[in-house]
């Protein structure tokens, strides 16, 4: 189940779900969801206030961004926009976080996957954690980021 799942979201968008390769997908876990927010004062103040989430730091200096815990090490980013929601822009994502990138890489190219860095380009990018990232998008045009958060050492 976990795998058909796995196929259904990196498959080409408007393409059939391709049928799974013979070695076994790495497996993926949820990371962070990332939103965007024309006022961030009031985005922050509504999730730690009114759901009572707690903010933390981000690992990197910025005003654009703010960091919320969720459950366990998952986070929300809520980050500054003047446009919340905006088309086809990497910072409205979800991320799934999985301990071999590289291998995921691999798979995505033999299935003709289209994915890129933040910016667009066709390359793994490394966050100021030092966290490696690449971006997707699913049938219906929502971004996924795919990091190894999970990898046992950084």
């Amino acid at each position: 189940m976990r795998h058909a799942l796995a196929a259904f979201l990196l498959a080409a968008p408007g393409a059939p779900v391709r049928a799974q390769p013979a070695t076994a997908a790495p497996a993926l876990s949820l990371d962070h969801v990332g939103i965007q927010a024309a006022d961030l004062d009031r985005s922050v103040a509504f999730y730690t206030g009114v759901l009572g989430l707690r903010e933390v730091p981000a690992p990197f200096p910025t005003n654009a961004a703010r960091w919320i815990a969720l459950d366990g090490d998952r986070m929300l980013h809520i980050v500054a926009h003047d446009t919340p929601g905006a088309t086809h822009n990497r910072w409205n994502h979800f991320a799934l976080a999985c301990a071999d990138l590289d291998a995921m890489v691999v798979r995505l190219d033999a299935q003709h996957i289209a994915w890129t860095d933040m910016e667009g380009h066709h390359a793994i990018q490394s966050r100021p954690d030092r966290v490696r990232q690449i971006f997707v998008r699913d049938p219906d045009g929502y971004v996924i980021e795919i990091n190894d958060s999970t990898r046992s050492a950084r």
